[in-house]
């Protein structure tokens, strides 16, 4: 493994600089660093509980606790339904044709179930009815193909039942529904962001991963929205796929300049031995690229890690001026705010808690977290039978909800401040952690990170490999 994952980061267009981090990862004592960068799917960001079979009710007593203190929450609303599933997907989704009779009664189901979970979730924790919202976001698949009068009846359902006396509305489609007629729908419920993946401006890329719309659509998309006064839209691009070149990464770059984007999600894809056995989260499927039998066609491969590399630094030159990244992979123009949700979750003055309703959906407070079903038919089993669809609920030991909290703190990319934590942790500093401090002195060594009295700041390099960092380096055993 070790050896393919060597071979790969070697793989560079010589037209471009050697990536910054190809020394580091090369180097054998930071195996682990590149193992993981070899393998890692989509970037994810995890942050386990480590008490595993945690009681149910003391879950959502934890949570009820902590949403009385927090005053705000972040609150997800998922609708898995999607026309087609892309080749580099395996979220759960519903695939259906929108415009089939039978599909409106899937919708209808999915806006039933959706409510009936959400009132499971306000019976078992009071304070959930009248928190502060701080941002409500419709993600999927793709939710834009919701009928107006489901998507209607739905709103009215979370506006007369939740607190959105100050929330943010934000809501993910795709550009094949995103058309005038639905955003002005959306605007008129009161969305003000939207947020869609293009992946690339590049439409031979886009059809290789299997995407069903145009570069073009998705640029109207992103004018109809300005024309009815939607400025808030993020993009998302994946670079990494299939076909895919350094020079198409720059294209994208150029592209996402000259649209002046207010946001922009620039997501590492796989590499191409993984690929081509798993995709997305699970793993559980092979990917659809694999399954028909489109790897090596039309000459088309998948660019190894040092064109990856090569990639992310095109990225962080083109929006280096104008651009913020907060946190790592997420960029906001400087005259704009940045992601709302991920502050409400991840700042370290924040990190508040996150309920999710829906297919697939994770919660969490600070003490415990929950993850939904991820199979339909087993999730519309759980509601029909009166269960909320919980597949699993762990809890944080008290020195875990400590090592959590640095580590999303270490993802915003924002220097982690001590005197912050001790605001959140009664005075204990994270130098006290073991784990933390022992991980501190290894990060210092490696040059991953400085340390300037109470202040940690991941270096260039640290930035870069952030991911690896919180996914390999906190743990109890020694390399």
């Amino acid at each position: 493994m070790n050896n393919e994952a060597l071979n790969s980061l070697l793989d560079i267009d010589e037209n471009y600089p050697v990536p910054l981090v190809n020394e580091f990862l090369a180097q054998p004592e930071n195996r682990a660093f590149l193992e993981y960068v070899y393998k890692d799917p989509f970037g994810c960001h995890v942050f386990p509980g480590d008490i595993t079979d945690y009681p149910l009710p003391s879950f959502f007593a934890d949570m009820d606790s902590d949403i009385k203190k927090a005053g705000k929450i972040h609150l997800w609303a998922y609708i898995p339904t999607c026309r087609y599933r892309c080749h580099f997907c395996q979220y759960p989704t519903v695939i259906l044709n929108p415009k089939a009779a039978s599909s409106q009664e899937v919708f209808r189901d999915l806006v039933d179930f959706n409510i009936k979970e959400a009132l499971m979730w306000l019976e078992r924790v009071p304070n959930l009815a009248t928190v502060e919202v701080g941002e409500f976001n419709i993600f999927g698949g793709t939710p834009s193909l919701l009928p107006e009068p489901e998507l209607r009846r739905m709103m009215a359902f979370y506006k007369s039942h939740f607190n959105f006396s100050t929330a943010t509305m934000r809501f993910e489609g795709e550009p094949g529904t995103l058309n005038k007629e639905y955003l002005a729908i959306l605007k008129d419920l009161g969305f003000s962001k939207i947020s869609f993946g293009t992946q690339s401006f590049n439409d031979e890329i886009i059809t290789a991963c299997g995407r069903m719309h145009s570069a073009d659509e998705c640029v109207e998309t992103i004018y109809q929205a300005r024309e009815i006064d939607i400025d808030w839209v993020s993009v998302d691009l994946i670079y990494g796929m299939l076909g895919q070149t350094v020079d198409d990464v720059k294209y994208d770059m150029e592209k996402t300049l000259e649209l002046g984007l207010s946001h922009v999600v620039c997501t590492k894809l796989h590499m191409d031995e993984f690929i081509k056995n798993r995709t997305g989260v699970s793993g559980e499927r092979e990917s659809l690229w694999q399954k028909k039998g489109l790897i090596n066609i039309n000459n088309m491969s998948f660019p190894g890690l040092g064109k990856q590399y090569q990639m992310r630094e095109l990225v962080e030159k083109y929006l280096a001026d104008g651009y913020t990244e907060h946190p790592t992979m997420y960029f906001h123009r400087n005259d704009q705010q940045p992601e709302k949700w991920k502050a409400l979750i991840t700042d370290l003055d924040k990190q508040y808690p996150e309920v999710a309703i829906g297919l697939g959906g994770s919660s969490k407070s600070t003490r415990s977290e929950a993850i939904n079903i991820t199979g339909y038919k087993k999730y519309k089993e759980a509601l029909n039978e009166d269960r909320l669809p919980i597949e699993e609920s762990r809890g944080f030991s008290p020195a875990q909800r400590e090592v959590n909290a640095f580590k999303m703190a270490l993802s915003t990319l924002i220097p982690v401040d001590d005197k912050v934590f001790k605001q959140r942790f009664d005075g204990n500093s994270f130098f006290e952690n073991p784990l933390i401090n022992r991980t501190l002195d290894k990060l210092v060594q490696k040059k991953l990170v400085t340390v300037s009295g109470e202040v940690v700041t991941l270096t260039p390099i640290g930035i870069t490999l952030v991911e690896a960092i919180i996914n390999t380096q906190f743990t109890t055993e020694t390399e």
